[in-house]
């Protein structure tokens, strides 16, 4: 039997979760951090916060992982 109610099923969720990633982000304008989702167009928004940054900003760089604040 078919499942007509309009939930989204298990396999809906695991689609969702390979088109978008966690990355840590930093609004442009004032360099607050925010724990991210990145979208496959390259959309970035924070989690948490639909209208964008604090400041009002919503443009957001992704924080590079292989970067670290210790090289020498």
């Amino acid at each position: 039997m078919n499942d007509r109610s309009g939930r989204s099923s298990a396999a809906d969720s695991d689609v969702d979760a390979e088109t978008t990633r966690k990355v840590a982000a930093i609004c442009t304008a004032c360099g607050k951090a925010y724990a991210s989702e990145q979208r496959p167009d390259g959309t970035v928004r924070p989690i948490g916060q639909r209208t964008g940054c604090e400041c009002g900003e919503s443009s957001f760089e992704v924080v590079d992982s292989t970067e670290t604040a210790f090289d020498d």
